[in-house]
C-alpha cells in the first residue's frame, strides 16, 4: 500500500509539473505568448502624395521575425505585385524596399498577413491592409489634346497599367459596341497604338487591373454586360493577354473593383450587378481562379463600386453607387470578405460613378459621386468611422458618367475629372487649398 501511495503522489507531481510548464516540457504555452499588433504604417494609410521612391514599412508592438513575399505583400495598381528586399527581422519594424520606383499617381495596396510572427513565435493578432497614392510631381493642370486613338467603338471604360513591363504606362479600353477589349501600348513618349484586340467580350462595360496570379505582371478583368459574365484576362508579361476563365451567372455586370477582401495576400474582386441589384464578392485562390464568396443584395440598380478602408480598421470596405435608389451604400468588411450594409447616403440622383480620395486632407478616405440625373458631382466626407456626410455639390455637369482622381495641378491636393456624357466633354475640377 505504501508503494502504491508513493506512485500516486509521484503521478500527481508529474501532472502538476507538466501543467506548470505549459504541457510542453518546459516551453512556454502559446496561450501565454501575446500576439503582436500593428502600431503604425508608412506611408500612412490613405496618404495621397507618397514618394515614388519610398520604402514601405510597418511598426509592431513586439519584436518580429523577418517578413517575406508571402507575408508582406505589396501590389501596384499600374505594375502588379512588386518584388524587393525585406529588412527589420528581430526588431519592431519590418520594411519592404521595392526593386523599382512606384509610378506617379499609382495606388499601392499592402497586405500584412497573419503569417507574420513575433520573435516569441506568435502570429499577428489580425491581418492589416492599407493603401496609399504616389505623388505626381508636377503639372500645371492645363491639358492639351495630344493624340486621338480612333477605332474604339462605343468605349465604356479605360484602365492604365504597364502591361509589357517596359516602364511606361499603357492603356486598355472596353469597347461596348465592338464587344472587345483593346490593348493600347505606349511608346514611352505618350503616343499610343493598338497592340491587340481581345474579341468576344459581349457588351464590355467595365475593366479592372490586378495581378490575379501574383506573378509580377498586371492582368485584367472585364465585365460583359450583355453576356452577364466577367472574363479574367491573363498577361504573359509582354502585354499579350489571353482569356483564362469566364465567370458566368451575373445579371447586367456593370462595375468592378479589386482588393484583398479576406486579408490572405492575393487580390480579390467585386462585381456590381445592375440587373440583379446585387454586389457579388469573388475570392481569389492566389492563382487567378475566383469563386463566389458572398452576395450583398438590395443594391437597387448597382452601377458603380469603390474600395477603401472607410473606418480605418485595416480591412478594405466597399461603396456602391445605386443608380436605381439614388443613393450610395457603404458596405463594411469584417476582414473575412463578408460585407454588411453600414449606412446609406441618400440624395444621389442617378449615382453612376464613384471615386475615393482624401479631399479635405484629414487622413480619412472620402468619396466623390457622379450624379447622372442631377448633372452634378457630390463630395462626401468621412469622419473616420465610415460615416459620410455631404460636403458640397459641384453643378454644371451634363449627364456626368465617370470620375477620376489625381493631383492635376501639382499643388499637393487631390483633384477630380468628370466625364460628361451629355455634353461630350471632360471637366477638370481643381481642389482648392
Amino acid at each position: 500500500m505504501k508503494q502504491l501511495r508513493w506512485i500516486h503522489i509521484a503521478a500527481i507531481f508529474f501532472v502538476f509539473g507538466v501543467w506548470a510548464c505549459g504541457g510542453s516540457g518546459g516551453e512556454p504555452s502559446s496561450s501565454t505568448v501575446q500576439q503582436p499588433g500593428v502600431a503604425s504604417v508608412f506611408p500612412l494609410a490613405n496618404e495621397s502624395a507618397a514618394s515614388a521612391v519610398t520604402v514601405v514599412s510597418a511598426t509592431f508592438d513586439k519584436n518580429m521575425n523577418s517578413a517575406s513575399a508571402a507575408s508582406f505583400m505589396v501590389y501596384g495598381s499600374q505594375t502588379g505585385k512588386r518584388s524587393g528586399t525585406y529588412a527589420g527581422g528581430g526588431t519592431t519594424s519590418l520594411s519592404f524596399d521595392p526593386a523599382g520606383n512606384f509610378k506617379p499617381g499609382e495606388e499601392i495596396e499592402v497586405t500584412l498577413t497573419e503569417s507574420l510572427t513575433s520573435t516569441a513565435g506568435a502570429g499577428l493578432d489580425q491581418p492589416y491592409v492599407f493603401r496609399f497614392l504616389v505623388e505626381t510631381g508636377g503639372g500645371t493642370g492645363v491639358f492639351l489634346d495630344a493624340q486621338t486613338v480612333a477605332g474604339q467603338p462605343n468605349p465604356m471604360a479605360v484602365v492604365a497599367g504597364d502591361w509589357d513591363g517596359d516602364g511606361d504606362v499603357d492603356l486598355a479600353v472596353a469597347n461596348f459596341g465592338g464587344n472587345s477589349v483593346r490593348i493600347l501600348k505606349n511608346n514611352g513618349t505618350g503616343i499610343f497604338s493598338v497592340f491587340s484586340t481581345l474579341a468576344g467580350q459581349l457588351g464590355a462595360t467595365a475593366l479592372v487591373a490586378g495581378d490575379w496570379d501574383g506573378d509580377g505582371d498586371l492582368d485584367l478583368a472585364v465585365a460583359n454586360f450583355s453576356a452577364n459574365s466577367v472574363t479574367i484576362l491573363k498577361n504573359d508579361g509582354t502585354g499579350i493577354f489571353t482569356a483564362f476563365r469566364t465567370l458566368s451567372g451575373f445579371n447586367g455586370a456593370s462595375a468592378l473593383a479589386s482588393g484583398d477582401w479576406d486579408d490572405d495576400g492575393d487580390l480579390d474582386m467585386a462585381v456590381a450587378n445592375f440587373g440583379a441589384s446585387t454586389v457579388v464578392i469573388l475570392e481569389n485562390d492566389g492563382t487567378g481562379i475566383f469563386s463566389t464568396g458572398s452576395t450583398v443584395s438590395s443594391q437597387l440598380g448597382a452601377r458603380a463600386l469603390s474600395a477603401g478602408d472607410w473606418d480605418n480598421d485595416g480591412n478594405l470596405d466597399l461603396a456602391v453607387g445605386n443608380f436605381g435608389a439614388n443613393a450610395v451604400a457603404i458596405l463594411k468588411n469584417d476582414g473575412s470578405g463578408s460585407f454588411t450594409l453600414s449606412s446609406t447616403v441618400s440624395g444621389q440622383a442617378g449615382a453612376t460613378a464613384l471615386v475615393s480620395g482624401d479631399w479635405d486632407g484629414d487622413g480619412n478616405l472620402d468619396l466623390a459621386v457622379a450624379n447622372f440625373s442631377s448633372n452634378s458631382v457630390a463630395i462626401l466626407t468621412n469622419n473616420g468611422t465610415g460615416s459620410f456626410s455631404s460636403l458640397s455639390g459641384i453643378t454644371g455637369q451634363i449627364g456626368v458618367s465617370a470620375l477620376a482622381a489625381g493631383d492635376f495641378d501639382g499643388d499637393g491636393g487631390l483633384d477630380l475629372s468628370a466625364a460628361d456624357n451629355g455634353s461630350d466633354s471632360v471637366h477638370i475640377l481643381n481642389n482648392q487649398p
